[in-house]
């Protein structure tokens, strides 16, 4: 990083995944206001961070992203306590496990979706990251500098059967991404996109889903690919998509970017 320090907002940040994200950019001396709607998982976010000297740089915001009024608040509190905000980082999520536990037993059918189930993940996925952009992208641009990261899922995810609301909704995610770093080349704002690589140890995947957890990646995966793509090094690197489960900090950047890799085994679960 430069020797500015930093803001991010984190969505998604108190557990699994965007714990490891919140968790991982605070210890590059970042400032970050950690979103969320677990007011448990925010106290205990916050408790680590206190517990490793970060405290001070963290903020917990809890709120509902299904909400539209919530990007609002969360743009106003983050700018509020850090001022401009550089680094945005689209990580919540809503699993298929919302609607159905057992889904890899009895995969759900699209015509069980009911019409506030669609929108619910349309708003997590879709309208949430939209909007947080649109929100900052011009302090972005007016600084010459930002870094918006797209937390989606593996591309056989998007496709898999028994997931007419999650895949359909991540891959429009993805699709944005590559359209948000189209429309920002050249104004040093960069758009990226992170992926972990197969099934991941956290608690959207439910004990029912009968996957032995030892051998599912973990979340730590996700934070030193991030870390990097937030720093000042990954200032030309845009409109990609990375899997942490193939990062190698001893690579060159080029060669980090796993998107052309065989996928491992679990990429499609």
């Amino acid at each position: 990083m430069s020797g500015q320090q930093r803001t991010a907002i984190v969505t998604g940040a108190a557990g699994g995944i965007g714990r490891e994200l919140v968790m991982g950019l605070l210890g590059t001396g970042l400032r970050i206001a950690a979103v969320d709607r677990t007011a448990q998982g925010l106290a205990e976010l916050a408790r680590m961070a206190q517990e490793r000297q970060r405290g001070a740089n963290l903020l917990t915001i809890e709120v509902d992203l299904a909400r539209d009024e919530a990007i609002d608040e969360i743009v106003a509190k983050a700018r509020g306590r850090f001022g401009v905000v550089d680094i945005l980082v689209n990580n919540a999520g809503v699993g298929q496990a919302t609607m159905r536990t057992d889904n890899r037993q009895r995969p759900i059918k699209f015509w069980e979706v009911t019409p506030e189930q669609w929108k619910l993940f349309v708003a997590v996925h879709n309208n949430a990251p939209m909007a947080l952009s649109r929100a900052l992208v011009h302090d972005m641009m007016r600084q010459k500098w930002g870094r918006i990261v797209n937390i989606t899922t593996s591309l056989g995810t998007m496709i898999r059967e028994g997931s007419p609301t999650y895949g359909p909704s991540k891959a429009a995610l993805e699709a944005f991404s590559a359209i948000m770093a189209k429309d920002l080349a050249g104004t040093g704002v960069t758009v990226n996109v992170l992926v972990p690589g197969g099934v991941t140890n956290t608690p959207m995947v439910p004990p029912e889903a009968g996957f032995d957890r030892a051998e599912m990646i973990q979340p730590a995966v996700m934070a030193p690919p991030l870390n990097w793509l937030v720093s000042d090094a990954a200032a030309g690197v845009t409109g990609r998509r990375f899997l942490a489960v193939h990062w190698d900090p001893s690579l060159a950047p080029e060669e980090a970017d796993a998107s052309t890799k065989p996928p491992k085994e679990i990429e499609n679960a």
